[in-house]
């Protein structure tokens, strides 16, 4: 059996306790409305290097994956996608600034969320739930490997 064409998407889900950051589309179908972090993924890049990237892009800061919020997939005209929402910490002293494609970025209380216009709802629903549950942890066998291998799971210690 062949492999099947994928559009597959990524996100960067900040949190701070109460908040996450969230960023105003400036351009497109979507401008003026509100979302994560997000874009799609480069040939030869690992999906959660792409989230990265895209919150570099978009809000000018850097950050390190810690595990998966969730996994959107559906069916277009094309074939499968997939959208991957990646729990981020940001790296220390960095400050969420907009930056290519976005009016603003900002951290967002989720008493706010029902006053903003949405991407999507499930990005809202993306939001809502970083707020209040622990990510899949990632585990990074990439050097045992000798290439990139990563494991997202839930595991008791997560809990």
């Amino acid at each position: 059996m062949g492999s099947v064409r994928c559009d597959l998407g990524v996100a960067a889900v900040v949190t701070n306790a109460t908040q996450v950051l969230l960023v105003k589309e400036a351009t497109g179908r979507y401008s003026g409305h509100w979302g994560l972090p997000k874009g799609y993924v480069d040939d030869g890049e690992l999906p959660r290097d792409a989230a990265l990237r895209e919150l570099k892009e978009e809000c000018d800061v850097a950050g390190k994956v810690t595990g998966i919020y969730a996994i959107r997939e559906n069916l277009t005209e094309i074939g499968p996608a997939v959208f991957i929402a990646y729990s981020v910490k940001l790296l220390p002293g960095e400050v969420p600034n907009p930056a290519s494609e976005v009016a603003e970025a900002k951290f967002v209380c989720r008493s706010e969320f029902d006053s903003i216009v949405w991407v999507s709802e499930a990005m809202k629903s993306i939001a809502t739930n970083a707020i209040n549950q622990t990510p899949f942890s990632t585990t990074d066998y990439s050097k045992q490997r000798g290439y990139p291998y990563l494991l997202h799971q839930y595991s008791e210690a997560d809990s």
